[in-house]
């Protein structure tokens, strides 16, 4: 292919397009404004200028720097001499002239001329919150929140983080004591690096304040370490050190009139490994008042760098909100799922990805069914990778769950559905029948899920079902990933998967599937064929069946859709590739099945 004749990519902006540094240039002397040069270079320009502002006698030091990529990106203005109550971060005292939501920044626009609009805004904002002209303020700024956690989260250390309930109120009391269960998770850039959970706050003398956090399965030999916390609203710093000196300094100040209690509290200060916590009011929702918590974590521990005995330093960790209404409020639908359960059958390239969205998106509890391993070969189709290798896939979709979704209980069943032996050995004599713990997790599901791409599986599998009363959900791909299918069969439906085999058969009322006789291969070293295909074609399926599960759990709160069968094409009927493209159908009852007594 051939290149166009540009300037080199790694050319500063302004001498790509030197008319635009004159035009940005005359801007500023339009305005009578005379910018400093403070650097001029790698890619980067950064002025400093005295900005006039309306009713002061003294302008503003602005400090203007401009994005390499300009005027593509927007450019960073700091007032560092000022500081300002809200839309500034106080740490690098930039302003907060663009809200994050994209397409803010005209790139046609000087910055000059984007700095005189802006800022006048911003001033006028801040005349009004200090006025208490709240509706004024409202009609001028994003009417979002400004927390003030975010602005630590630069400072913090590297991969560590303390998770607790965002929706638990301010503890009434100053200080206290608390429990945080510790996990290790080392990485690569921090060998210390740790998990923390804020399991519950208590008084000095043990007494429970709100109510305990965790998740539902959290493991039962998790070291739990006491802490402490003091209420104090930090000052924008960086420091961890400094941080601690305050909270020390709050809570000697505290002590006067509480010693007892505050000596107690300092006790969990003195060991090898000690987490103080501050927290403070936070203004969790766009209002007068700061009506959410804040928190800021610091640990104090042998110095990561430093092996000599005795050496100890203060690090920032950031906290997060992990509570369950934290986690599920971006995905509203997700309350209607968390006490549901689904059935996984097949862990395949489709019913892996289907069943890592379900829980995903909140779904309570998911089991999983299969008999297969993970090769190092499904890695191009399969959601994990080189960690699982040999691993159960059942087993290894569980645990992962387990690990990385907490609100979601995931466990696996082995085998091979519906199998048939030859040796009574090793057959459970205790249970009537081998399949009465698989038939009792599908009685008690609320949706099963067939991907195990097995007609035997599906018309076993779809036949109790419509037995038990429990909705059915199947879906495959075609050779060569040419197309695919995902039907549903509920309870009450007219038609059922017999019936949609039999009208495939008819090849008029539904049309059959595309496939690809080429797709198919044997690997090296494996005694049955498979198809070939990857998960970014596959998860088309997936997503798909995940929906309609969805839409058939959340009572109301996502639409289910009005079909019963959604047809796949990915391929032409040449074998080209195509837009993936989803046809509709209803599945009547056919005569041959349901439709006979008709």
């Amino acid at each position: 292919m051939a290149k166009h004749n540009q300037p080199a990519a790694d050319q500063d902006w302004w001498t790509i397009w030197p008319e635009i540094l004159n035009a940005e240039l005359a801007a500023y002397a339009r305005l009578e404004i005379t910018p400093r040069t403070v650097h001029k270079g790698n890619g980067l320009l950064i002025l400093e200028a005295d900005w006039p502002v309306h009713g002061q006698s003294l302008p503003t030091l602005l400090r203007i720097g401009y994005s390499p990529l300009h005027p593509f990106f927007r450019p960073a203005v700091a007032a560092p001499n000022q500081s300002f109550e809200r839309h500034q971060n106080p740490f690098s005292h930039e302003l907060c002239l663009l809200t994050q939501e994209l397409g803010q920044w005209d790139s046609n626009q000087l910055v000059a001329d984007f700095i005189k609009e802006r800022l006048d805004q911003l001033l006028r904002v801040l005349a009004a919150r200090k006025d208490g002209r709240w509706d004024d303020a409202a009609k001028l700024e994003e009417q979002a929140a400004d927390p003030l956690m975010p602005y630590f989260a630069g400072a913090a250390e590297v991969d560590s983080i303390i998770l607790f309930d965002g929706q638990a109120s301010l503890p009434s009391g100053q200080h206290g004591l608390m429990q945080v269960a510790c996990t290790s998770r080392p990485t690569r850039r921090n060998g210390a690096a740790f998990e923390g959970v804020v399991q519950q706050l208590t008084t000095s003398t043990g007494a429970p304040i709100g109510k305990r956090f965790g998740f539902p399965a959290e493991p039962q030999d998790t070291p739990v370490i006491t802490g402490r916390w003091v209420k104090l609203t930090p000052p924008a710093m960086a420091d961890a050190g400094e941080l601690l000196r305050l909270a020390d300094e709050e809570l000697a100040r505290q002590a006067v009139l509480q010693p007892t209690s505050v000596r107690k509290v300092n006790e969990t200060a003195r060991g090898p490994f000690s987490i103080t916590g501050i927290v403070f009011p936070e203004e969790s929702e766009y209002d007068v008042q700061k009506n959410g918590v804040g928190w800021l974590f610091l640990v104090t521990r042998r110095a990561l760098e430093n092996e000599k005995a005795g050496v100890t330093e203060t690090r920032l960790v950031r906290g997060e909100r992990a509570g369950k209404d934290d986690i599920f409020s971006r995905l509203p639908v997700a309350r209607s799922l968390l006490t549901k359960k689904a059935l996984v059958i097949g862990c395949g390239a489709i019913g892996s990805f289907a069943g890592l969205e379900l829980a995903r998106a909140g779904v309570g509890e998911i089991g999983f069914l299969d008999f297969d391993t993970v090769q190092p070969g499904n890695s191009l189709r399969w959601p994990l990778g080189r960690t699982v290798w040999g691993n159960d896939k059942a087993i290894a979709l569980a645990n992962f769950i387990g690990s990385n979704y907490p609100w979601t209980k995931a466990w696996a069943a082995e085998g091979r559905f519906g199998a048939a032996v030859t040796e009574p050995v090793g057959i459970p004599r205790q249970l009537r029948n081998i399949l009465t713990p698989i038939f009792d997790e599908v009685r008690s599901a609320d949706v099963v899920i067939d991907a195990s791409a097995s007609p035997e599986v599906q018309l076993a599998l779809s036949y109790y079902c419509r037995g038990f009363r429990v909705p059915y959900v199947m879906g495959y791909a075609t050779l060569g990933v040419a197309g695919g299918v995902v039907a549903r069969f509920l309870p009450e439906s007219e038609g059922c998967f017999v019936c949609l085999q039999e009208h495939w058969k008819d090849k008029r009322h539904i049309p059959e599937l595309r496939v690809d006789d080429a797709g198919v291969i044997i690997p090296v070293g494996c005694n049955a064929p498979t198809f070939t295909g990857g998960g970014f074609d596959l998860q088309e399926i997936s997503l798909e069946i995940v929906r309609t599960a969805v839409g058939l759990l959340s009572e109301g709160n996502y639409d289910p859709g009005r079909w019963d069968l959604a047809v796949l094409t990915l391929k032409d009927d040449d074998g080209g590739r195509m837009l993936p493209h989803w046809k509709a159908f209803q599945c009547p009852p056919h005569p041959r099945c349901c439709g006979a007594a008709r």
